[in-house]
């Protein structure tokens, strides 16, 4: 089966403006190594969004964390809940193991959808 695995701007959320109410209003929901948060939105498609705050190491670690997210972004893209913003980050002293990433998104995503509609 060949999935659509691009990261496109139009499923990007961009700017400081676009993070702060997904983080201060939506739903979340957590793990060992990530932190998702979920609040609806009016377009279509989902959105997502990954902040590596400066505590999770130097710059070349704080790349190494996006690329990881980035990449399991594109291979959980198409079972993420439509209509929804996400903003991804790592949990503070977390292992980057980029399998456990990939594994634990989907789910992540589910339960952060799941929290949202329940109220939190």
């Amino acid at each position: 089966m060949v999935g659509d695995y691009r990261f496109p701007k139009s499923v990007r959320l961009t700017g400081h403006e676009a993070f702060g109410p997904v983080i201060r209003r939506g739903g979340f929901a957590a793990d060992q190594i990530l932190v998702v948060h979920a609040l609806p939105h009016a377009g279509s498609g989902s959105r997502f969004g990954v902040t590596i705050p400066k505590r999770t190491g130097n710059a070349v670690v704080r790349n190494r964390w996006k690329r990881h997210i980035r990449e399991a972004i594109r291979h959980c893209r198409s079972e993420a809940a439509e209509g929804y913003d996400f903003v991804i980050r790592p949990k503070k002293d977390a292992p980057l193991d980029g399998r456990q990433i990939r594994q634990g998104l989907p789910k992540l995503l589910r339960r952060a959808v799941k929290r949202y509609a329940a109220g939190k």
